[in-house]
């Protein structure tokens, strides 16, 4: 089986993409740690600190001077890494499973449609409940977010005011495109919350 897990950062993705590997020998692509070696010459984890942290200070807030072009640069990354794995995927028999970004709906339409023809494609969605726990995690460790079009501040709004309220539309968004996307879409919550193995993971996804 070839999976690809999608879906936003913190909704488990890599939690399960290890434990396929750990439990089913899954060969795991880990596009977030494969941009990470790209981008380790441009900057240093501090002390303790995990790299897709460094690459979200790299990368900043989408007010920061420079974001839009190295959010340019991260996503080409971004497209580079996803069809080395899916080029290593197709080359390598066995089971494999994809641990995309929470960006990858940004990539081209036409290496989206070739995740979804080779992969079965697995949106492990945040219930709303989570989101504020998403947003206040964000601002307090954050993550690589590649914003789009998605930041629009209102006169006289305050950056941080603004990033409050467009949040909730970035992931209303990606909500919609991550679905488009799957060909399966489970709780993410709810399959921790339930300690569900790894085996009832692979029948949830058929």
């Amino acid at each position: 089986m070839r999976l690809c897990l999608v879906g936003m950062s913190g909704v488990g993705k890599s939690h399960w993409a290890k434990r396929l590997a750990e439990a089913r020998g899954y060969v795991r692509h880990d596009c977030d740690g494969a941009i990470g070696e790209h981008l380790v010459q441009l900057v240093t984890p501090a002390p303790g600190e995990e790299p897709v942290h460094a690459l979200g200070r790299w990368m900043g807030m989408p007010w920061s001077e420079g974001y839009p072009a190295r959010e340019a640069r991260y996503l080409a990354l971004e497209e580079q890494v996803t069809r080395a794995a899916l080029d290593r995927m197709a080359r390598e028999p066995g089971s494999h499973v994809l641990d995309a970004t929470g960006s990858v709906v940004y990539l081209p339409r036409e290496l989206l449609d070739r995740v979804r023809v080779e992969c079965r494609v697995v949106y492990l969605r945040a219930p709303e409940v989570m989101r504020d726990a998403m947003l206040r995690r964000y601002l307090e460790e954050p993550k690589p977010v590649v914003w789009g079009a998605s930041f629009t501040p209102r006169a006289g709004e305050r950056p941080r005011d603004a990033l409050a309220r467009c949040y909730g539309e970035l992931l209303a968004l990606r909500d919609r495109r991550y679905a488009a996307l799957a060909h399966v879409v489970l709780d993410g919550a709810a399959l921790e919350a339930s300690a569900a193995s790894v085996e009832e993971l692979i029948a949830r996804i058929g």
